[in-house]
């Protein structure tokens, strides 16, 4: 007579075990964070004889990460376009966490449309909690309806 061995798993519940223990080990030490962004752009300046244009832009909005992490955002820049308004821009945004923690990112391109593209990023700098992304570089898509902006980066860690 054999003894009985107790099944301690069933091979789905060892099958979610792993998955989520894989899951878990990724997000202790994700080597890419999202942020999703949107909000509200306000751009002002002139417009020069030859169609070039000198604007600043400013905007407000909100921005949730796929590290679990919120807030808000205050974005300041200046966008550059030539005469065929290809626009160059540089703007910072201060991305203010649930806790008051922040971090700020330099948005940056050389060549495309204000109304959809993309470009780069970098994280200049942060606060002690987000002291793991500094120096992290970004790829940056953004969208716009009137003045309202939708926008996800991917930085890579």
């Amino acid at each position: 007579m054999q003894p009985k061995i107790k099944k301690i798993f069933n091979w789905r519940e060892l099958l979610f075990l792993i998955i989520l223990l894989t899951l878990a080990s990724s997000a202790a030490h994700p080597d890419e964070v999202v942020i999703n962004g949107t909000g509200t752009s306000n751009v002002s300046g002139l417009t020069f004889s030859d169609g070039s244009k000198f604007r600043l832009f400013t905007s407000q909005g909100h921005w949730r990460a796929s590290s679990g992490d919120y807030g808000l955002s205050d974005c300041y820049g200046t966008l550059k376009n030539d005469q065929n308004d290809d626009v160059q821009f540089e703007v910072f945004c201060n991305m203010i966490a649930q806790d008051e923690e922040y971090f700020i990112m330099k948005f940056f391109r050389n060549k495309g449309s204000q109304d959809v593209g993309t470009g780069k990023a970098v994280i200049v700098d942060a606060t002690a909690r987000f002291k793991y992304l500094l120096n992290a570089k970004c790829n940056h898509a953004i969208t716009y309806i009137k003045k309202e902006y939708f926008a996800i980066q991917k930085c890579k860690l």
